[in-house]
């Protein structure tokens, strides 16, 4: 019972106080869930170029293309594309760890409208057949309390108009990405994940949905074993990539703001 009290506390403030950034926190012409200033960053965040294969941002006159760029791994993810709203940094940064440890519905609603934007911009919506989150295995979302990938998902696909499925899951609770050097986060989801009805994705163009991508590890091994049960294409969408100096940073953000 007591473990609710803080929902309760969270909810009678966003009663009180519905217009705060969500990003910043201030209360100054907020819109979209953003104030003004916040707003103005996230969108030269979201203009930056960036490799659809890796993800990592690229400066102007750098080649990226289908086939990748200098910062790609030698050996190409499982995913078609990626699709990114922007690199993990504020205000974006901010609101997703809010998002995610204080179960906040309403900023995943902002997140999940520009996660689907991303998506219309970069990729042929007619040609996805199904949207499926990344999934979270059932003992750390008892204990998180929810799956705002799920929650994500839900929202790019009632905005995309594109099917919802939960075919994918998770089989084991593997350690946090987060707490692992990139060398051992491959091995750390490999074998992860598994797929419930073949039958479902086989000769499907999946679009997964996650909040942040690091090294790719996750979404990579999901593609793998979606791939493995017959799907034909997998696109990856997420709400930002982490990239130096944001990704060695995150601890002390999440540290600051949980």
């Amino acid at each position: 019972m007591l473990s609710f009290v803080p929902d309760i506390f969270r909810c009678i403030f966003h009663l009180l106080w519905p217009d705060a950034c969500v990003g910043c926190g201030c209360g100054d012409e907020v819109r979209g869930g953003f104030c003004a200033n916040c707003s103005r960053e996230l969108l030269s965040l979201t203009a930056l170029r960036y490799c659809p294969r890796c993800g990592t941002t690229v400066g102007a006159g750098i080649n990226a293309d289908e086939d990748g760029c200098f910062e790609c791994p030698s050996t190409m993810p499982r995913f078609r594309r990626l699709i990114r709203v922007s690199p993990y940094a504020a205000p974006l940064r901010q609101a997703i760890i809010r998002m995610k440890y204080r179960r906040r519905s309403d900023i995943a609603g902002h997140v999940s409208k520009m996660l689907a934007q991303a998506v219309l911009a970069h990729c042929d919506v007619n040609s996805i057949d199904l949207i499926l989150p990344v999934p979270m295995h059932w003992i750390r979302r008892l204990g998180r309390g929810w799956n705002h990938s799920a929650v994500l998902a839900g929202g790019v696909s009632s905005r995309l108009g594109i099917p919802l499925g939960d075919e994918l899951i998770r089989v084991r609770n593997t350690p946090p990405q987060v707490r692992l050097p990139a060398s051992l986060r491959q091995g750390n989801v490999r074998g992860a994940f598994a797929v419930t009805s073949p039958a479902v994705v086989r000769g499907a163009h999946i679009l997964l949905i996650d909040d942040v991508l690091t090294t790719g590890a996750t979404a990579n091994e999901a593609a793998r074993t979606l791939l493995a049960a017959g799907a034909a294409e997998v696109t990856v969408a997420v709400s930002a990539k982490a990239e130096p100096p944001t990704a060695y940073s995150q601890q002390i953000a999440e540290a600051e703001i949980a």
